[in-house]
């Protein structure tokens, strides 16, 4: 049985810039370029405003509705031509994608059980870097250009037998299903939106001001480095950690969480014992201790290394300087309004054609949180189209290099470690109430009845709710 969600169309929220300049402005002027658009004065204010500032919080749309319908029809447009010419080549790319996958791997993995059969300590260096690098780049490979975007739905036109969103899983330990629901479901219908998009900062890391300040957000440099190590651990349990609130006041909340948490615990058996238990034996059987060693070692620095990888093509695309963070779910949001809630809270990653490949053309997040099931290799081609449209609404593109990105990211996770003179008091007044509602709040965070003792104690909160869920039915 598949966990995903009713198929639905997404909505969304509002984006609305908070301005104090708008009360000494009027709307004025009215242009046209094929559609109709208007031009305000407020909206340009705004947009200065949003860009003089860093890490923005966004509370009312810079748009008028007028604008945000032509934007859409634009958008929509742009969209429909692409579509409508996929064809041979984009089925080719993909499934050149998947036997590069494939032979990659085969080839690593040989070239790590040779390793360790070798004469010479530099020799058997040498081929297990070069072995572990294979992996590595095969293991990249299989996480973002070939398993995020089938997983998306990009490729679900071709009918092909298993490169489709209903059949196609990944090689991390995150089942497929788990992450399409937190993923492509709430992720991308509630992008940024604090409180409605928990990949704003997984539920560890504050990324916003409107994220309160606790002092553990002191150490989020700290924890930044945990999360990016083991970031498919993450991914891996997010979902139960939504879910657990999701449906909270579901009749059926019970065999939603245990059905889930089985999967999740069947799928961490799979990946672990295949890396870490039997191809190491199996090596080790045919060719000796050592290369089960360089085997297992080699799996190991892999998995590492597409986490960081993964992890760093993710905060680049949304948490740098630029990156609007929203504040509620507005209930007539319209297309366009979603459409402009995508462009301002996502960045883009300049670079070779290898390293949008490799990131999974997640570099063009800008165009794959407007498209997410577009086939990812067009986001390229339509770059200037999408620029071009923000020009004339006068939205920001953000895009920048690797580097200069990267650097915000880390820039804007040190900032928010530190509280500001007001998030401090606030913490304070907090504290000094928290004891009357002492009982309610350890209900809250407990959310699990059975008690912890024993080496429980140690394992983060959404271990021992997945460990719960997967063994019990009614409580």
């Amino acid at each position: 049985m598949r966990l995903l969600p009713p198929i639905s169309t997404a909505h969304s929220a509002v984006p609305v810039l908070t301005d104090p300049l708008a009360s000494s402005h009027k709307e004025q002027g009215v242009r046209s370029n094929n559609v109709v658009k208007k031009d305000f004065n407020v909206a340009e204010d705004r947009a200065k405003l949003a860009k003089s500032s860093l890490y923005p919080t966004v509370t009312q749309t810079p748009l008028s509705k007028a604008q945000t319908e032509a934007l859409a029809v634009e958008l929509n447009t742009l969209y429909n031509q692409v579509m409508d010419s996929l064809g041979v080549s984009d089925t080719r790319y993909i499934q050149r994608v998947y036997a590069t996958v494939v032979c990659s791997e085969i080839a690593a993995r040989a070239l790590l059980a040779i390793a360790g059969r070798l004469a010479t300590k530099r020799a058997q260096l040498a081929i297990w870097l070069l072995g572990t690098s294979m992996l590595s780049f095969s293991k990249i490979l299989n996480n973002m250009e070939l398993g995020h975007n089938v997983m998306h739905g990009q490729y679900d036109w071709m009918q092909h037998p298993h490169l489709n969103s209903q059949k196609f899983d990944w090689d991390i330990v995150c089942p497929a299903p788990l992450w399409q629901h937190s993923h492509n479901y709430l992720h991308h219908t509630f992008t940024n939106i604090v409180g409605r998009d928990h990949d704003v900062g997984y539920h560890l890391i504050r990324v916003t001001a409107e994220q309160p300040w606790t002092p553990e957000d002191r150490y989020n440099p700290l924890k930044t480095l945990i999360l990016a190590l083991g970031f498919e651990w993450a991914v891996a349990f997010h979902d139960i950690q939504i879910s657990v609130d999701e449906y909270a006041d579901a009749a059926d909340k019970q065999q939603i969480l245990q059905q889930k948490s089985r999967a999740l615990w069947a799928k961490i058996a799979r990946q672990v014992a295949k890396d870490y238990l039997v191809l190491p034996a199996t090596v080790g059987l045919a060719l000796g201790s050592r290369s089960a060693l360089s085997t297992l070692t080699g799996n190991a620095t892999a998995n590492i290394v597409r986490n960081l990888w993964t992890w760093a093509i993710i905060f680049c695309g949304h948490f740098t300087d630029q990156a609007h963070i929203y504040t509620h779910l507005a209930e007539d949001e319209s297309k366009g309004d979603w459409y402009v809630r995508q462009i301002l809270g996502s960045s883009n990653i300049e670079g070779s054609k290898l390293f949008h490949i490799l990131s999974g053309n997640l570099s063009h997040q800008i165009e794959h949180h407007i498209f997410p099931d577009m086939p990812a290799n067009r986001y390229a081609s339509i770059v200037p189209q999408v620029q071009a449209i923000c020009r004339d609404y006068n939205l920001s593109y953000n895009t920048g290099n690797f580097g200069s990105q990267f650097k915000q990211v880390l820039k804007r996770i040190y900032h928010f470690s530190k509280p500001s003179v007001d998030e401090l008091a606030a913490y304070n007044q907090a504290q000094t109430l928290a004891d009357a509602a002492t009982d309610k709040v350890m209900e809250k965070q407990q959310r699990i009845s059975d008690p912890v003792t024993g080496f429980k104690r140690y394992l983060p909160q959404v271990v021992r709710q997945a460990l719960f869920y997967a063994r019990n039915m009614d409580t």
